[in-house]
């Protein structure tokens, strides 16, 4: 993979919930370094601290989004989305749903079908022993909306360690349920890490390098993700991220 070969950042948060921008600020970057989409993964409702949106709030984001929309597509205001069409830019709407102790998600299957992808992570309870964080984890991937795993193993560089977690097993879930992981280029978690990525990349298991951006200037951070899938040896046609707007959407639907 090349450092030119990423069309759009699909994890980026505004300041629907703990991020600083708007989202339209976020675009704004977007469209500087070339993206042909940019993804809205807010945290939903279990992530209190982070002002995390309900059901409720993400049917009112859809709309804001749908709006600013119309500003970079052909199609009329407010027409349905589409996979085919002469799409200038687009933003496309998703969340980072919390991984529940159970393996649930903090978010209605209803609300999860409504948008453009689904990421979801761990985001409490890390000390779990290994049986039971990986039944946790891929008992969420089992979810039929859920599209990524973020961070997939928790690490925080110099801060906390990885989780206790059978990865053979989750590479198994991640190709079953065609769940891609995450390269987390956000300088603190570089997680995956590389060794990791190669593994993931042998097992036919599809990768996403996102920035986890909370402001706009951390969209940078992208070359960092690049760079770290390159050591585990990932290619272009392993990152589903390199993939033009309408392909992208077909792997999804």
């Amino acid at each position: 993979i090349d450092y030119k070969d990423i069309k759009g950042d699909l994890h980026c948060h505004s300041n629907w919930d703990g991020g600083v921008n708007s989202i339209e600020e976020l675009v704004q970057t977007a469209r500087e370094m070339g993206y042909q989409y940019l993804g809205i993964s807010d945290h939903t409702k279990f992530l209190r601290i982070e002002h995390g949106l309900d059901e409720k709030k993400l049917a009112q984001q859809r709309k804001e989004i749908l709006r600013l929309n119309s500003k970079f597509e052909s199609n009329p205001p407010g027409s349905p989305l589409r996979v085919q069409g002469n799409w200038k830019f687009r933003i496309l709407q998703g969340c980072e749903a919390n991984i529940l102790a159970d393996g649930s998600i903090d978010i209605k299957d209803e609300a999860l079908r409504k948008l453009d992808y689904v990421i979801a992570g761990v985001h409490s309870q890390f000390k779990m022993e290994k049986r039971q964080m990986t039944e946790r984890i891929i008992q969420a991937m089992k979810n039929p909306h859920v599209d990524i795993l973020s961070h997939p193993t928790g690490r925080l560089l110099k801060r906390r360690e990885e989780y206790q977690i059978d990865f053979d097993k989750l590479l198994k879930a991640a190709k079953e349920y065609n769940v891609a992981l995450e390269i987390n280029s956000y300088p603190e978690r570089l997680d995956l890490n590389d060794q990791n990525i190669k593994r993931a990349k042998e097992a036919g298991v599809k990768i996403i390098i996102n920035t986890d951006s909370h402001r706009r200037d951390q969209m940078r951070f992208m070359e960092l993700g690049i760079a770290q899938a390159r050591r585990g040896w990932a290619e272009k046609k392993d990152i589903i991220n390199t993939q033009p707007l309408n392909k992208l959407l077909k792997y999804f639907k």
